[in-house]
């Protein structure tokens, strides 16, 4: 942002889990109502809102949920305020971030608060329309009924193949990330696992196992950014973002994202896919001037296994493959290893809440660098941060944090 250096001075979470008996305005209204009140201010202090526009409407909460900003303004009370709706499935957190960043970046705006809010669809995600010509991801499951676990399997599978990831390895992420949970007032599933029940647990999607992918839910997370100058009226605990990028994939990626049934591998994209999260962090790290080296701690999605181990390849810079060594060594152990991955808990601990979950992963980040967590504080005094999120079709967004205080 290179205008106007940027603070978070407030942020809010709900509570991860089912809540039949609120709406998504409602879970949104209560994540804002917990920002406001960290950064000591009041609703009509706020001047712009970008808001994760809800992905499942064919599901659950129609249109007032596909316009939840509009939704949630109105149940706050009005204000007239510019409100900003924009869906980029699981990448929609940091890129509404990004939208209230710019505005304040710019100048146009001194307030700016990212709200998400989200229902997820129960079980595996599912078509949530009826073209047979145009839909993607109708075309996916109507031919081969893929499911988004399938894909990653299949990747799981290849990079068992290729670089010797063990059915221990798998196991050990949800390992050390269910230790972040189990302290973790937010999180759903407040529990530790042992290695024997991880791999005891039922087969989903070969080789992927029960407790190696994560469940849905439905949470809300708000996060307030104002000019650093700024940011001691509001906290003593300010939260410098030095980089916040989105990527899509680059043609020639020999991953096939979800919704597709092929990819067109080009050799000089190399053999690594996934460029949407090597795009997004690469501008991220650039606008930031860091390098992986800086890092401190890291929030990332792991869906599956699969993710957590990809993404550490990716976010470190590490031939893929690269991490699983990094991981048996103890490297990203909770609470207490070099760089702690996801020690919230990980989605394994809170399950996918689509639109909410990228702010939710900058929300664990900034707890871990303001500190006093007690039995949830890693142990490494961190200094930077990292949070990525990976969404539907070939979205990413990353956002690199410090402590300014």
């Amino acid at each position: 942002m290179k205008n106007r250096e940027l603070a978070i001075v407030g942020v809010g979470v709900h509570p991860y889990g089912r809540w039949p008996d609120k709406s998504m305005a409602e879970l949104g209204c209560y994540a804002v109502a917990e920002a406001l009140e960290d950064a000591h201010m009041k609703w009509k202090d706020i001047e712009t809102m970008a808001c994760g526009a809800y992905m499942w409407i064919a599901d659950q909460g129609g249109v007032p949920s596909l316009l939840l900003g509009t939704s949630i303004s109105t149940m706050m009370g009005g204000t007239g305020i510019p409100c900003c709706n924009i869906v980029n499935a699981c990448a929609t957190g940091q890129s509404i971030l990004r939208e209230a960043c710019l505005a304040v970046a710019s100048g146009e705006h001194d307030i700016a608060i990212a709200v998400g809010s989200d229902k997820s669809a129960g079980g595996f995600f599912r078509p949530q329309g009826n073209d047979t010509r145009y839909d993607n991801d109708w075309i996916r499951y109507a031919m081969v009924g893929e499911t988004n676990p399938g894909y990653w399997a299949m990747e799981m599978r290849r990079r068992i193949h290729d670089h010797g990831t063990t059915e221990e390895d798998m196991a050990m992420v949800k390992v050390i990330t269910s230790k972040g949970g189990v302290h973790n007032p937010n999180a759903r599933y407040r529990k530790e696992y042992t290695l024997q029940e991880v791999l005891e647990s039922p087969m989903v999607c070969d080789p992927l196992r029960l407790y190696e992918i994560c469940a849905t839910s439905d949470s809300a997370s708000a996060i307030i950014v104002v000019p650093m100058d700024q940011a001691e009226k509001y906290t003593d605990r300010p939260i410098l973002i030095e980089g916040l990028a989105v990527g899509s994939p680059s043609f020639g990626d020999p991953c096939i994202p979800l919704t597709y049934l092929s990819a067109y591998p080009q050799a000089d994209v190399g053999t690594l896919g996934w460029s949407e999260s090597r795009n997004a962090l690469a501008a991220a790290y650039k606008q930031s001037g860091r390098t992986p080296d800086d890092i401190d701690v890291v929030e990332l999605p792991d869906n599956s296994s699969w993710h957590y181990l990809t993404y550490m390849d990716m976010i470190l810079q590490l031939p893929y493959g690269g991490s699983d060594q990094l991981l048996r060594d103890g490297y990203f152990n909770v609470p207490d290893g070099k760089v702690p991955v996801c020690p919230s808990g990980g989605f394994g601990a809170f399950g996918e809440a689509t639109v909410a979950q990228g702010l939710w992963q900058c929300i664990e980040v900034a707890y871990q660098l303001r500190g006093d967590l007690g039995p949830r504080q890693i142990t490494n005094n961190p200094k930077v941060g990292l949070a990525q999120s990976y969404g539907y079709a070939g979205n990413n967004g990353v956002c690199i944090m410090s402590k300014a205080f």
